[in-house]
């Protein structure tokens, strides 16, 4: 159920008629042109209002002032029924009166996909004003975001929205927040369990080969990192990740591993995740053999660039 506010729209021929519908209601059938003039005759008699003194002095009218809430039950009907994406103009129809976006239109050939009638050549404008006057809340809203945007920019939004939540990585903490809230969260709640570190420095960690999951905060912005560790046949696939919302940049950092006298140094870039996952990602995972190990723990030097 998605609760959205509509305001004035554009019709493609000016904007919407401002003035009042009252003020805009022809004369009755039965009401001759005489009554009419009667009317205004006796107008005479009255003392003259300006039309714009009908709202006090220092009043405005603005189309926020005509804005009314709706609740949508299925907000599936704002999207096209084809590709399932948010309908944006122009929207297309049938004669049958099935409508779809241009893209769909233009990949199906231009035949409608529920009757096969031809659709792409008349613009479905009762959709389009629809679209064009609604504006929603994000639904990031009650973890800060104060957005209000036209349907059609949704998923665009949500793609870039920084209150997009995201979970604790601390084990059995279920809180759920933007990363700014989360990362106040875990310096107060669970700063002891993660390690502390401060960007373009390298700093030590001793890793377990069975070790799954190491979390790191920077000290200064408290941007929360995860090292996840994953054990194979001929080593430990390593990699960071950091947690914040998509439209957060990553990170590249350098892993700096020795063993008898050897050296390894491994080069990647931080993927963003939203919580704690397990999940390996396809690319951007080190592999350290497993010689490197030797009783089972390895010492390794980090350094995350700023």
């Amino acid at each position: 159920m998605v609760k959205i506010s509509l305001g004035g729209y554009d019709d493609g021929e000016g904007p919407s008629n401002r003035i009042q519908k009252r003020h805009r209601i022809e004369p009755e059938d039965g009401e001759s042109s005489t009554t009419q003039k009667e009317h205004r005759e006796g107008d005479d008699h009255q003392p003259k209002i300006a039309e714009h003194d009908e709202n006090p002095v220092g009043s405005v009218t603005d189309d926020k002032d005509r804005s009314i809430s709706v609740t949508i039950t299925d907000p599936d009907v704002l999207d096209c029924c084809i590709c399932y994406e948010p309908l944006t103009a122009p929207v297309f129809q049938c004669e049958n009166g099935h409508i779809a976006c241009s893209n769909c239109c233009a990949r199906l050939g231009n035949k409608c996909a529920m009757c096969s009638m031809p659709i792409g050549y008349n613009r479905c404008r009762a959709i389009e004003k629809v679209l064009e006057s609604i504006k929603i809340s994000c639904l990031n809203a009650k973890y800060g975001c104060k957005h209000m945007f036209c349907y059609s920019k949704k998923n665009e939004h949500e793609k870039e929205c920084k209150f997009l939540p995201c979970l604790c990585p601390h084990s059995g903490c279920d809180f759920l927040a933007s990363s700014e809230e989360l990362s106040l969260h875990f310096r107060h709640r669970h700063i002891h369990s993660g390690i502390q570190f401060a960007y373009d420095k390298f700093f030590t960690i001793f890793l377990n080969s069975d070790h799954k999951t190491i979390v790191l905060q920077e000290k200064n912005d408290a941007n929360l990192f995860l090292i996840h560790n994953n054990h194979e046949l001929l080593g430990n696939l390593i990699h960071i990740t950091c947690i914040g919302p998509k439209s957060k940049r990553g990170f590249h950092y350098d892993i700096l591993a020795r063993s008898q006298g050897s050296s390894l140094i491994l080069q990647s870039y931080t993927k963003i995740v939203q919580g704690h996952s397990a999940d390996a990602p396809s690319t951007g995972m080190l592999l350290i053999p497993s010689d490197f190990f030797g009783s089972g723990q390895i010492k390794l030097d980090i350094r995350v660039k700023s």
